[in-house]
């Protein structure tokens, strides 16, 4: 009798602990990080973000309330895709000199945090180089393709214990992304081999037949599926530039518009508006356009503030100024330097590719007004440990004009003045030091000189 009553207390233990652990509210993320970037790395989730601080030895601990799910150990330079559970216990380690390589987790079933963190390195492992994926002829194209989805699945499964939740999503995630390439095939196809007429046979896109394209479901958990929306909706308003001659940053604000999901429409005119008002050369009709079409009012706020200001960078408008910049050749520039003379400004950075590009016929244009009453400032807005290779590539490339960088990079007063979100960025200031355009045409851009010579430079 003894016997049973301490198997029964035994057994009520045993369960009570399991209650304990099964109700377990929280997850604890500890780990080290030898050599760390910076004192603060962030962890974002469903819930949003939190700052996570690293002590002086490099080690942290942390935790997070926000239950079971995907989330991103990261800071500006670098990051770490996680699936955490709820009641988990993980530990991180990294070496802060070679982050992406060394990231290690271990702890309660990490086996979907370590595909996460393998996955983009397998992608390009499979799939190879992407531009010579996507300039494979069609038929090739397409075998290429099959066979990456195959191997793709197969690597998730060589993870036998990830959570069968996690499974199932990845595996719906991978059926997106490969819909997604199909998708895109033609566009960069074209891009590629050159060959701007190119156009998939009628067949090709037959997988994509019957998509539900309004699942806001998965418009919120699925980043390919997320990205096949916006692709699907952008080629609509390819559509309508071409047959209907609209203006390419309207297109996307009457197509979103049109979305009878008022999530996805509003998500989708927010990406468009935050940065497609920066650009359009007709401000008035594309703000009036917004707020005719967007039913959310905590985006209508962001982007009325961002009118408002952009209204500030009107034509005749005084410019904003810089001043002190460091000047590649020695010293300090400023605006008020260049008084008395047209300013053509390159916003760029070293990074930045399609920067680079236009590097060229910068050059030419820079060449053929050269004496002329204009002078051309290229502000560099590379972070401070990028200073190195700025100088390296402006000296490497041989960059004419005024080469100056920015204070803050980013976060200048001259670049947050001009609502700059994206670069390459052109202004055309006039010798008074007020504004001809604040969204000028690029050196590539016929446009520019036709500006140039109604202006008399």
């Amino acid at each position: 009798m003894k016997k049973i009553v301490i198997i029964l207390l035994s057994t009520l233990f045993l369960t009570s602990c399991e209650e304990k652990k099964e109700t377990k509210d929280y997850i604890l993320l500890s780990g080290t990080i030898s050599n760390p970037p910076s004192k603060e790395f962030r962890l974002g989730g469903k819930g949003g973000s939190t700052t996570i601080e690293i002590a002086e030895d490099g080690t942290f601990l942390d935790t997070i309330k926000t239950g079971t799910g995907k989330y991103i150990f990261f800071n500006p330079r670098t990051r770490a895709d996680l699936y955490l559970t709820n009641g988990g216990e993980y530990n991180l380690t990294a070496d802060g000199k070679d982050f992406r390589n060394t990231v290690k987790l271990t702890g309660t079933d990490p086996d979907a945090s370590n595909y996460l963190m393998t996955k983009i390195d397998n992608i390009i492992k499979v799939r190879g180089d992407y531009a010579e994926f996507n300039s494979l002829n069609e038929s090739d194209f397409i075998a290429k393709e099959t066979a990456v989805k195959e191997q793709l699945l197969n690597y998730l499964d060589s993870f036998p214990n990830v959570p069968k939740e996690f499974l199932e999503a990845e595996r719906e995630e991978l059926n997106y992304y490969h819909l997604l390439t199909l998708i895109k095939y033609e566009s960069l196809h074209q891009r590629y081999i050159k060959q701007p007429d190119f156009k998939v046979s009628p067949d090709f896109l037959k997988e994509l037949e019957g998509i539900d394209y309004l699942n806001e479901d998965a418009y919120k958990l699925r980043s390919s599926y997320n990205k096949l929306v916006k692709e699907h909706f952008n080629r609509k308003a390819d559509e309508l530039i071409k047959n209907e001659g609209v203006d390419q940053h309207l297109a996307k604000l009457n197509v979103y518009g049109a979305i009878p999901n008022d999530y996805i429409k509003n998500d989708l005119l927010m990406s468009a508006a935050s940065s497609g008002i920066t650009y359009t050369n007709n401000l008035d009709e594309y703000y009036n356009t917004y707020i005719s079409v967007s039913t959310s009012k905590s985006n209508d706020e962001s982007i009325t503030e961002k009118y408002e200001n952009l209204k500030k960078l009107s034509k005749g408008q005084p410019s904003p100024v810089f001043t002190a910049y460091e000047n590649y050749a020695g010293g300090t520039t400023s605006l008020s330097d260049f008084k008395g003379k047209y300013v053509y400004i390159d916003v760029w950075a070293t990074w930045c590719g399609p920067c680079l590009a236009e590097v060229p016929a910068l050059k030419k244009v820079e060449k053929q007004y050269h004496n002329k009453n204009i002078e051309f400032v290229s502000i560099s807005i590379d972070v401070e440990n990028k200073y190195d290779a700025w100088k390296k590539m402006v000296t490497d490339k041989a960059l004419s004009g005024v080469q100056l960088l920015a204070d803050k990079n980013w976060k200048s007063d001259f670049v947050a003045a001009y609502e700059i979100n994206g670069i390459p960025r052109f202004i055309l200031i006039d010798p008074s030091g007020n504004i001809v355009s604040a969204n000028a045409s690029r050196p590539s851009d016929s446009k520019l000189i036709e500006l140039f010579k109604e202006l008399g430079i």
